[in-house]
C-alpha cells in the first residue's frame, strides 16, 4: 500500500521509529515469538502479506533470535535522503529476507548487502546518528497526534497532520492513490 502511494506521485516521507531497540528488543525464546506469530497471522489476514515457514522456524522459533531494529534503522537512515522510493525498496528487500527467507534482522551481512544493492557504500554505522534523529522526529510526530502504534499514515495538509486509518487500504491498496491528488 505504501509503495502504491509512492508510485502514485504523492509526496511521502518515511520515518523509522527504532521500535525494537534497547529495552524494547525482545528475545523470541522468551515468548515474544508466539506473540509475534499471533500478530503476523492477523496481518496476513488483513493485508494478504505472506509469512514463509522459514521465518516461523528460523526467526520466531529461534532460541537465540532477538527482535532488534538497530541495523534496519541504520540502513533506512543511509537511504533516507534518496527519497521514499528508495526507502520502500529497502524495506521490501529487508522484509523479504526476514518474512520469506527467514533471515534475521541481526544478520549484519544481509542488511549490508541490501543497502549495497541500492548503491550505498557507507558503513552501516554511518547511519546511526541520522537514525536517532529520524526516530526522535517520528516519536515527536506521533506524540503531537496522540498516537502510539506503528505503522501510521498521516496526511499533512496546510501544516496540520491528519491520521488516516491504514486498515482502510488493506483490502484495496490502490485506493490510497486518491491521497496523491
Amino acid at each position: 500500500m505504501i509503495a502504491t502511494l509512492i508510485e502514485s506521485g504523492a509526496e511521502v516521507e518515511m520515518l523509522h521509529i527504532h521500535l525494537f531497540q534497547g529495552a524494547n528488543a525482545h528475545r523470541m525464546a522468551d515468548g515474544f515469538g508466539m506473540v509475534a506469530l499471533a500478530h503476523d497471522t492477523r496481518v496476513a489476514g488483513l493485508s494478504g502479506q505472506g509469512f514463509d515457514q522459514r521465518y516461523v522456524n528460523q526467526v520466531l522459533g529461534s532460541s537465540t533470535e532477538v527482535l532488534d531494529s538497530t541495523f534496519t534503522a541504520w540502513a533506512a537512515a543511509l537511504v533516507h535522503d534518496q527519497g521514499a522510493r528508495t526507502e520502500i525498496a529497502l524495506a521490501h528487500d529487508l522484509q523479504n529476507q526476514r518474512y520469506i527467507d527467514g533471515i534475521s534482522a541481526q544478520n549484519r551481512a544481509a542488511v549490508e548487502a541490501a543497502i549495497a544493492r541500492l548503491g550505498v557504500t557507507a558503513a552501516l554505522e554511518d547511519g546511526a546518528q541520522d537514525a536517532m534523529q529520524t526516530a526522535a522526529q517520528a516519536r515527536q510526530t506521533l506524540a503531537s497526534l496522540n498516537l502510539g502504534g506503528v505503522p501510521q499514515l498521516i496526511l499533512e495538509e496546510n501544516g496540520h497532520g491528519h491520521v488516516l486509518s491504514i486498515s482502510d487500504f488493506y483490502k484495496s491498496p490502490s485506493a490510497v492513490t486518491a491521497l496523491a491528488s
